[in-house]
């Protein structure tokens, strides 16, 4: 059985908390409003929530991909009888499809555990047609490791690295050169700045513990709706980036 760092952090791998749950599910409502009559990946599929609701959204068809044999197989048990879902077992960095086959291309949380995170959005540029969309997610280092830079070792032990706004974007417009910035869970400038100032002067990674540590309440009154993918507040930031991006580089 093959366990990567996704397959571990992954919903449905043990308990997370009610907020990531729902942080999950606002993402996977999001991309289900694009997906209708449309030839679509799910990468890093997980146990294949987003991949159902994908489905059952109007998708043509959903191509779900895992590099774990045991998200492919709970892949597989929860979309059986989904005529218009095909489940796959590949890398990120070599997706088991055709060049141009794909209008819709998402990968939620995924960039962060990938090493080679080039090489995986030449894979997506490449199975994407040109006018093809890709969505996809990851953390905000400016949130979640405020004070730290690319090069620091992220305090969530699954992920490779974890990026700011202005890194992300730029490796996107490497591949695309129509780029969408939205987020969740939107952030005040002045907790982001505090929290830097912070991180920058102190040890480890406090500031991303202080703001964990703020989530706690969540516990009693979290709801989906709580994360709905948004714009970016002004003079503020988002928590999670969320990026739409097209026209991909030829």
């Amino acid at each position: 059985m093959v366990i990567s760092a996704v397959d571990r952090e992954r919903l449905g791998s043990g308990y997370l908390p009610i907020w990531v749950l729902n942080e999950h599910r606002a993402r996977w409502r999001f991309a289900s409003a694009l997906v209708h009559g449309k030839v679509c990946v799910d990468c890093a599929c997980g146990v294949g929530y987003g991949t159902e609701l994908f489905a059952r959204a109007g998708a043509a068809h959903v191509h779900a991909i895992d590099l774990s044999d045991d998200a492919v197989e709970a892949t597989r048990a929860r979309c059986k009888g989904l005529t218009n879902v095909t489940i796959l077992q590949g890398s990120a960095t070599s997706l088991p499809l055709p060049p141009a086959s794909v209008d819709l291309f998402v990968s939620f949380e995924t960039i962060e555990h990938i090493d080679a995170d080039r090489d995986f959005l030449a894979e997506v540029a490449r199975v994407l047609s040109p006018a093809g969309t890709f969505v996809c997610s990851t953390p905000n280092r400016a949130v979640t490791m405020p004070g730290k830079s690319i090069a620091d070792k992220p305090w969530n032990p699954f992920h490779i690295r974890e990026y700011d706004e202005g890194e992300f974007m730029s490796l996107l417009g490497e591949y695309f050169e129509e780029l969408r910035l939205l987020g969740q869970n939107p952030q005040p400038g002045w907790r982001v700045k505090m929290l830097s100032a912070l991180g920058k002067l102190a040890p480890g990674h406090i500031g991303g513990r202080i703001n964990s540590a703020l989530k706690v309440p969540r516990f009693l009154y979290d709801r989906e709706s709580h994360h709905d993918v948004c714009a970016p507040p002004a003079g503020g930031c988002c928590e999670y980036l969320v990026a739409v991006c097209g026209k991909r580089r030829n």
